[in-house]
């Protein structure tokens, strides 16, 4: 059986456009490690959301989608970001690394303040959701036929009987 879809390669891709573009640190929400300076990137990806009209495995194509909050310690500065990384996601810059490596950006939401009690203490944030539909790269090891014959001839060299 080969590895589904690779969140990992594709997620270092992404966040390797968002610091070129934006000079800024966009990590793993919840990650393990120290936290970057202000401001920064925060991301968390709901990985499978089914497309109803395939029902096949092999290179399956799905949706999924990634949360992205901006932290900042000022509330405007947090919405200006935040909407700078919305928009990165509608350039074609975004959408030369998608052709590269099988994605499409499907819906962008709208910036919104996710502040609450306790993080106004610390720091303003704004997210937005982003979504993708993308191609899976599992592929089943399934047993097939390997070579077909009618009458000794064998059909499997379709190139002999041109």
């Amino acid at each position: 059986m080969e590895k589904p879809f690779d969140w990992k390669t594709l997620m270092a891709k992404i966040n390797e456009l968002i610091k070129q573009e934006t000079g800024m640190d966009c990590i793993v929400e919840g990650g393990m490690g120290p936290q970057p300076p202000y401001p920064f990137f925060t991301y968390q990806v709901r990985p499978y959301i089914p497309i109803d009209i395939t029902d096949n495995v092999d290179r399956e194509e799905f949706e999924a989608e990634i949360d992205f909050m901006c932290h900042s310690q000022s509330a405007n500065e947090a919405y200006t970001l935040g909407n700078q990384l919305r928009k990165l996601f509608e350039t074609q810059s975004m959408d030369y690394l998608g052709d590269e490596n099988d994605f499409g950006v499907v819906d962008t939401g709208e910036v919104e303040s996710s502040d609450n009690v306790i993080t106004v203490q610390v720091e303003r944030r704004t997210e937005f959701t982003v979504r993708l539909r993308l191609l899976d790269t599992f592929k089943d090891k399934i047993n097939t036929i390997g070579d077909i014959g009618i009458n000794g001839a064998n059909l499997s060299d379709k190139d002999k009987y041109k």
